[in-house]
């Protein structure tokens, strides 16, 4: 019986990025035996040579949900211990390690995580050795110790850290202060062994939708690459050079003050 389940996380409104994620990842991906869950509100969505489980889970609902609360009814739903942890825009690249995958997993039926961060962003540190030559273990006071890249997680792990008011953004930044106080293991890849292209586990780069718009660099070549027709004009692309209101002040003030709360 499995005990992983691919979650892929999305909403109704990213539908156009489905059919370039799902052909990409039944490309690098097929050997794959897992269920996978496609996370929705009210939409449904087949591919071809893949079992693919739409949650559905704002069918019925009068108002719109959170996206906090989306994410839980679906995790509520899912029977499995683990999840392996993917949003609708982690476009897969090359072939991915399964494996590697596999060798991952077994540490967290071991017991020996309850984390692993399988997509490990330079930023996201520090980190120290563990044990095992493949992890690290991510400090307990990092920044982003809570991190919606791909990685494979306990589900009640990922349950336990649900605000039903958090949007992503607030998950990753209130999630990581309430996560200091915490002892579970978050571990991540060794990035000296896996953040290079061709040693990556889970190839993609982050990420292919930048505020709700294509980011130009990331799909435009890729896509073209891979012979996908895309119609651009749905998201259009993100302006890297649009001015944006400085928020950071306000942020580190929010930030301090809830990890003094939390």
């Amino acid at each position: 019986m499995q005990d992983l389940t691919i979650f892929v996380n999305t909403s109704d409104n990213f539908e156009d990025c489905w059919i370039p994620f799902f052909t990409l990842f039944h490309r690098y991906w097929p050997d794959c035996r897992y269920p996978i869950v496609l996370n929705t509100e009210t939409k449904d969505f087949q591919f071809a040579g893949l079992s693919i489980h739409c949650s559905k889970v704002a069918a019925g609902e009068t108002r719109r949900l959170t996206w906090s609360e989306c994410l839980a009814r679906s995790l509520d739903a899912i029977e499995t211990p683990y999840i392996l942890y993917l949003q609708e825009d982690y476009f897969l690249e090359n072939p991915v390690k399964t494996g590697q995958i596999e060798l991952l997993l077994a540490e967290m039926r071991a017991g020996r995580a309850d984390v692993i961060r399988i997509m490990e962003c330079g930023g996201a540190g520090p980190w120290r050795p563990t044990l095992n030559p493949l992890l690290w273990e991510v400090d307990q006071h990092s920044q982003y110790r809570i991190s919606l890249q791909a990685g494979l997680w306990r589900k009640s792990t990922l349950r336990g850290q649900i605000r039903l008011h958090e949007s992503p953004w607030q998950l990753e930044v209130f999630g990581s202060a309430r996560a200091r106080r915490k002892q579970e293991k978050v571990l991540c890849v060794n990035r000296d062994l896996f953040s290079s292209p061709e040693a990556e586990i889970l190839p993609y780069q982050p990420t292919g939708v930048v505020a709700g718009r294509w980011e130009r660099e990331i799909v435009e070549p890729l896509f073209a690459k891979e012979g996908l027709a895309v119609d651009f004009s749905i998201r259009g692309f993100h302006d890297r050079n649009a001015k944006r209101p400085n928020k950071r002040p306000l942020f580190n003030r929010i930030y301090d003050r809830l990890r003094s709360l939390l």
